[in-house]
């Protein structure tokens, strides 16, 4: 989503503001230059409120021992379960490495501190015996602001995490929204309630229950009140919204997270249904670092662009459509040469309820495999004149077709799946309307897309669940929006056109 002039404006006279206040409210933190390393690791914080030491890890900006006199904003990076706070930059992660490359390419400086996180999800236990959450906010982040040329307010500070990490981010934003600017949880760690409750004893027990409360409960006794004031799908409400507004939120996940990607489809309908303002992103990844580093060409960004007044965003990972026609036969459909020289091919069935021909012809063009040996023809049906199994009839009636794919595109989609498994080789859908419980056969393939502002976002939610339920074969993506309609079509359409094969 685009972000107004007037925002930009008022995060670059907050920077201007902060930085002189900062100067003149204190005295600067010394600087050891024998000893400084711009990655220092492993540094030490003596905790009165957990009875114990807290690691925590610090990349400086290349700039901080040359320009003695300024100040930075920081970013937060939280670790997952078993990793450490050097895992952000250890064998498979290597952040350090992506701040270097982005701020090659503009990105402001910022310092970023990795804390340890022991097995904490950065929340304060229920019965009080390690008080994570207020470490963090009560010692931790004045020991940054006190020893570090930071900014210290809330315009100038972020978070961000992966895994346990994305949970913690999460909460410790949602929970001390006076705190952060903008938050960014990357692959959060959480559950739906129904995936709570199905938990197996042993994993609720040790992840979750000593955590939130209920250890050795089973089902709806799991769902405690202290584990609701913690968990964003509770918390996301319209009691909470004028304080947790003033964050920005980033949500990504990847389409094969296992169990993870239930709950964060579901917490951005949420969000969505009480009209939080947010970035949401379903990207092609499992549960790892192919996820999380590439979401940093986008979080880093985004974080520069609050707390520096920066400008280096990507407004979407597809550059602008171009809208263009493609010569189609007296009944609007679209004849590859090679379907004229065999007189048979594959049948892409272009299934939309109104949509101007225009805009349909920019879609074939997208279509268009030029290289294709295999010969294929591109069929608008436009229920909104005769129904999917009418236009099936009208232009079998006209091609000698072979195998038969369907997209449906937002109300095109509502008939498809209601038509026997068998009809189609594969199906494509965009911003799709296909209900809360669409029917789905295990080993089906399923390809589905659209941006985070389109308006059948349960449906889409609802097509995830059943395909992961149903093992069906699928491939899942939300993208970056724009404000216009027929550019989020076809950049949706971008995102799965790869797996069309004709």
């Amino acid at each position: 989503m685009k972000y107004s002039k007037i925002a930009l404006i008022c995060v670059l006279v907050t920077t201007l503001c902060g930085c002189g206040c900062a100067k003149r409210g204190r005295e600067l933190p010394p600087v050891d230059p024998a000893s400084f390393q711009r990655y220092s690791q492993d540094n030490i914080l003596d905790s009165k409120i957990l009875g114990r030491t807290v690691k925590y890890s610090v990349y400086y900006p290349e700039s901080y021992m040359s320009d003695k006199e300024k100040r930075y904003p920081v970013v937060y990076m939280l670790h997952g379960i078993g990793d450490d706070n050097n895992s952000w930059n250890g064998n498979y992660l290597h952040a350090n490495n992506k701040v270097d490359a982005l701020t090659a390419k503009g990105l402001g400086e910022m310092i970023y501190v990795f804390p340890q996180g022991f097995s904490s999800y950065y929340c304060n236990r229920y019965d009080g015996s390690f008080n994570y959450m207020d470490m963090f906010v009560k010692e931790l982040i004045p020991l940054i602001d006190k020893t570090l040329r930071t900014i210290p307010d809330k315009q100038h500070r972020s978070i961000t995490g992966y895994s346990m990490g994305g949970f913690g981010a999460m909460a410790l934003a949602e929970k001390n929204p006076d705190l952060f600017i903008a938050c960014a949880p990357l692959s959060m760690s959480v559950r739906t309630d129904w995936q709570y409750i199905e938990e197996s004893q042993n994993g609720w027990n040790e992840q979750w229950g000593k955590i939130f409360g209920g250890t050795n409960r089973a089902g709806e006794e799991r769902i405690t009140d202290y584990y609701k004031q913690h968990c964003p799908l509770y918390y996301f409400n319209d009691d909470n919204k004028e304080a947790l507004a003033t964050v920005n939120w980033y949500l990504i996940c990847g389409d094969n997270e296992e169990n993870l990607l239930f709950a964060n489809d579901a917490l951005h309908c949420i969000m969505r249904d009480h009209n939080y303002e947010h970035e949401y992103r379903v990207v092609d990844g499992g549960h790892s670092s192919s996820v999380w580093m590439p979401a940093l060409d986008e979080v880093l960004p985004m974080f520069d662009y609050y707390m520096n007044g920066g400008s280096l965003w990507t407004e979407s990972f597809y550059a602008d459509a171009q809208l263009a026609t493609v010569d189609t036969d007296e009944n609007g459909a679209y004849v590859s040469g090679q379907y004229l020289e065999n007189k048979i091919g594959t049948a892409l069935f272009l299934v939309h309820n109104q949509i101007p021909d225009e805009i349909i012809k920019a879609i074939m063009n997208a279509l268009v495999r030029p290289s294709s040996k295999i010969g294929y023809v591109l069929l608008p049906c436009d229920i909104s004149s005769k129904s999917l199994n009418e236009w099936m009839q009208f232009w079998k009636g006209q091609f000698n077709i072979d195998k038969s794919l369907v997209l449906g595109i937002a109300e095109g989609a509502e008939d498809i799946l209601n038509t026997p498994a068998d009809t189609f080789k594969r199906y494509y859908f965009i911003n799709p309307k296909v209900g809360n419980n669409p029917l789905i056969e295990k080993d089906q393939e399923i390809y589905f897309a659209g941006t985070e502002t389109d308006s059948y976002y349960w449906d889409m939610d609802a097509l995830y669940s059943a395909c992961k339920k149903n093992e069906a074969k699928f491939e899942y993506r939300v993208i970056n929006s724009s404000n216009d309609k027929t550019q989020n079509i076809l950049k949706s359409i971008e995102t799965i056109k790869s797996f069309i094969y004709y």
